[in-house]
């Protein structure tokens, strides 16, 4: 029987020459320190790279209680046995990078870091065929809404999306649904990021970061899928890259055809009467990816690539209003095209010794939404007209990074940044409204241009079993804008400077348990969508609408956790609080011309509090079965500002509620044989009240199955959402009227996926040549 070949394999022990379990093994490109691919060691100290193409590597081996054990090998045709790796204890004046610990070696796999918890999602089998808003789902802590697509983050809706570590001018709904579940290598959740980061967003940052092929050769990896649920979807993609060592082209194609039902009712009380919701939702995508890595030498490096998405989403939505004067029909249909684009070019040069480089990142990004939308009313009375929404957002970055790890010393970080954000917003309606006895067309404009300019620095040191990161970020921030209208007109002009300071601290309790506290400023600036004048959308019974004159919220975010590492497994907890100021909440007014008609908005309004548990757990059962369980209860004080109609007193309440939820999550993978591998999702979410009303509890079940052939080269996948059809929303109101609603998607899917992988070895011109001269004595002259 021929032996499986491991091609980098290597056992780690300690002084007592006793076995290391779970030690983090991570193996980076040896010319620029990029990420490959990393591991955690077996119950006996043992590691094994599989499937490494030829080329040199740094190996880095982290443990707490441990130094850091980095390694350059070179994969030239063969096995590359490490032999035994022996670790050597910290010195109380020794300077340790402040590494993560991973918490799942199956797939998903879970790790922390000081600042950060990073999701490997690569062969997530209950998001095969899907796209990104899904694999969020199945992330602790991170919630998507399955009717408006809104993301949330320990609760709260005001979170950073970036993709490969740059902001999209997209919103994140249209962004998660663009991106395939394929595409997607790992994500980044940074719940209190560091001043290194742009200090917008109160619950954080999501990182999304895409699969860009780095082997070796030339490979090319080709995906299709065919899911059914009461609609047929379809998607398909392939990626390649062809690597000769200076230069690595890489690139990718995808295609989805994702077509939705959504049913609905909502019953008010107060007014008698029923809103029946019929939604189909026809998406089209199809996005690409092309660019280059060029090691111009062992010290520099330069990369550009290209992001392009094409996006077609179709709605015809009716809404059917039933009281005892029968049933009127209102017919809403949404015609809409998503084009983006982003550039992005990134060139680093390392110094003479490692972690000592200096990076020049610029990035800019361009969105050209558009949508018509037919209105067709029968309720409150027959109309019809249509609607013309542009949107267009253009986004420049230019980041200066250094980093400077001091021999015996911490580590320096600091750098520059310049930002521009311009938006040009527009409605253009055939409707006509009544405006002091004049009919008028609700047509409005909007320009709206942001700049920052930043500056920061972070220091981090380790002090025996202490760690510590400080940093403070410095932001100026200059809005301008102005809005016009038949009826009013208006201008934005602000120019603040504002001070972000961050901390982490970690203390190694022993060799396998850590205790971490940190600290950051944030800041949430409203958004375009919050500050236009434009409706963001019109119902027969309720208009949303920005306000300009909104001011930023700052939160201040402290949080600590808890990491211990098992025989088999590990386990973490965090504990979170967040003290709000400027808090901006959701304000409503009667609509003066129609006492059932709500008018949405939002304002300023003094200060709340919200705080979290969080806890996970891992535990490899068996060499067959992983388990991995997560959850997390958040508390989140929530305000809105109710007005009366304007023809009567004009007299507003104040409503509060606390919102507590609790979720929880359920990943576990059985090996079944060496070639099928069956995993297993279970999500439920609690009860929880929001400004409205009550949401009540939601649970559902996945299955995915996987076999491997051809020698791990192909896979057919498998997969059922919510196996028991459980997936629904259930409302209760209160306000602004009492009353229930329910709504029911395509949650139970089947989904049935083949993909394959090729490559081989692209020879470079000097083994051309090398060759030739020996076969044939030389190169002949022409």
């Amino acid at each position: 029987m021929a032996q499986e070949v491991q091609p980098v394999k290597g056992q780690i022990v300690n002084a007592k020459q006793e076995k290391l379990a779970f030690v983090s093994v991570t193996l980076n490109r040896a010319e620029d320190n990029s990420y490959v691919v990393d591991l955690t060691t077996d119950e006996e100290g043992n590691f094994n790279f599989e499937d490494v193409a030829d080329g040199k590597y740094k190996v880095v081996i982290t443990e707490f209680g441990y130094s850091q054990h980095e390694q350059l090998i070179e994969v030239v045709d063969g096995v590359v046995n490490m032999g035994t790796i022996q670790l050597l204890e910290n010195k109380a004046d020794q300077t340790v990078e402040l590494k993560g610990v991973f918490i799942r070696k199956e797939t998903s796999q879970y790790r922390n870091e000081i600042d950060k918890r990073v999701v490997e999602v690569g062969n997530d089998l209950v998001s095969a065929g899907t796209d990104a808003a899904s694999v969020l789902n199945n992330i602790p802590s991170v919630n998507v809404d399955q009717q408006s697509g809104a993301l949330s983050l320990r609760g709260n809706e005001n979170v950073r999306v970036f993709v490969d570590g740059k902001p999209s001018t997209q919103s994140a709904a249209d962004l998660l649904k663009q991106i395939p579940s394929n595409q997607i290598q790992r994500i980044e959740i940074i719940t209190n990021p560091s001043a290194k980061y742009e200090a917008d967003g109160k619950s954080g940052i999501i990182n999304i970061i895409l699969v860009k092929g780095q082997k070796k050769g030339y490979n090319v990896g080709l995906t299709t899928g065919y899911e059914q649920g009461r609609k047929s979807r379809f998607n398909s993609s392939i990626n390649s890259n062809i690597n000769v060592g200076d230069f690595n082209f890489f690139g990718n194609l995808n295609y989805s055809d994702r077509p939705a039902i959504q049913n609905g009712i909502m019953k008010n009380f107060d007014q008698e009467f029923d809103q029946e919701f019929q939604i189909l939702n026809r998406g089209k995508n199809l996005s690409y990816k092309l660019g280059f890595d060029w090691f111009i030498n062992d010290k520099n490096a330069l990369t550009i690539y290209t992001n392009q998405w094409d996006g077609k989403w179709d709605s015809n939505i009716n809404t059917n209003v039933i009281d005892a004067d029968g049933t009127r029909k209102n017919i809403n249909e949404i015609y809409s095209k998503n084009l983006g684009s982003d550039y992005s070019l990134n060139y680093k040069k390392d110094f003479g010794k490692d972690d000592h480089n200096i990076v020049l990142d610029a990035f800019y990004s361009e969105n050209k939404p558009k949508d018509n939308r037919d209105y067709i009313n029968t309720y409150p009375e027959d109309q019809f007209y249509t609607e013309y929404r542009d949107n267009n957002t253009k986004n420049t970055r230019i980041n200066l990074d250094y980093t400077n790890q001091i021999i015996d010393g911490g580590k320096i970080e600091a750098g520059i940044q310049f930002r521009n954000e311009n938006t040009n917003n527009g409605l253009t309606s055939t409707q006509e409204i009544d405006n002091n006895g004049t009919l008028i067309n609700p047509n409005v404009s909007f320009e709206f241009d942001r700049k920052f300019y930043s500056a920061y620095t972070n220091y981090k040191h380790k002090f025996n079993k202490f760690g510590a990161q400080v940093g403070l970020r410095l932001e100026n921030v200059q809005d301008n804008g102005t809005w016009v209208s038949p009826i009013s007109s208006g201008a934005i002009k602000k120019d603040y400077t504002d001070l972000f300071p961050s901390a982490f601290l970690t203390y190694d309790l022993t060799e396998k348990s850590q205790l971490s506290f940190n600290y950051s400023r944030r800041i949430d600036r409203p958004g375009l969508f919050q500050l236009t004048p434009v409706p963001q959308f019109t119902t027969a019974m309720m208009t949303s609408q920005g306000n300009p004159d909104l001011n930023p919220e700052y939160t201040n975010s402290f949080e600590l956790g808890y990491l211990k590492q098992l025989e088999k497994g590990s386990i973490s907890g965090n504990v979170f609080y967040r003290r709000v100021t400027d808090n901006i909440v959701q304000g409503f007014e009667i609509d003066p011309e129609m006492d059932n008609r709500i008018i949405q908005y939002n304002m300023n309004y003094d200060k709340v509090d919200n705080f979290g548990v969080e806890a996970s757990v891992n535990y490899k059962v068996s060499k067959w079965m992983s388990v991995f369980l997560a959850g997390d209860f958040t508390s989140s004080e929530m305000q809105n500002v109710s007005t009366e109609s304007l023809t009567s007193t004009g007299s507003s309440t104040v409503g509060k509620i606390t919102a507590n939820v609790l979720s929880l999550r359920m990943n576990n993978n059985f090996n079944l044989t060496k070639n099928l591998t069956l995993q297993q999702f279970g999500f439920f979410r609690g009860r929880t009240k929001f400004l409205q009303g009550e949401m009540l509890e939601m649970w559902s079940m996945n299955l995915g199955l996987r076999y491997t052939f051809m020698e791990g080269k192909a896979a057919l996948s498998a997969r059922v959402n919510d196996v028991f059809n459980t997936m629904r929303a259930r409302v209760n109101m209160n306000n602004p009227f009492d009353g229930e609603a329910r709504f029911k998607w395509e949650s139970q899917t089947f989904y049935l996926g083949f993909n394959y992988n090729f490559g081989g070895k692209v020879k470079t011109r000097a083994e051309v040549q090398q060759n030739q001269t020996q076969q044939g004595g030389g190169i002949s002259a022409q």
